[in-house]
């Protein structure tokens, strides 16, 4: 069962979202009005910077030189 202050619903027609609440929505809100965006933008801003952390911290294993120890 979901809290009282969570609300379902589809981000521009694409995606559901179900857990952002009401706290997290004005601070969305604030955001977007402060970048001249909608929420909807500051959402997958976010997005694309969170996969963008993991690919990037996926790739540093690959950069890691090992070396053999005597």
């Amino acid at each position: 069962m979901r809290p009282s202050n969570v609300t379902p619903f589809v981000l521009e027609g694409r995606w559901t979202l179900d857990g952002l609440d009401q706290k997290t929505m004005r601070s969305l809100s604030k955001e977007a009005k402060r970048k001249r965006m909608g929420v909807a933008d500051v959402i997958y801003e976010a997005v694309e910077l969170f996969v963008a952390k993991c690919e990037a911290e996926a790739d540093l294993e690959k950069k890691i030189i090992k070396f053999r120890r005597r």
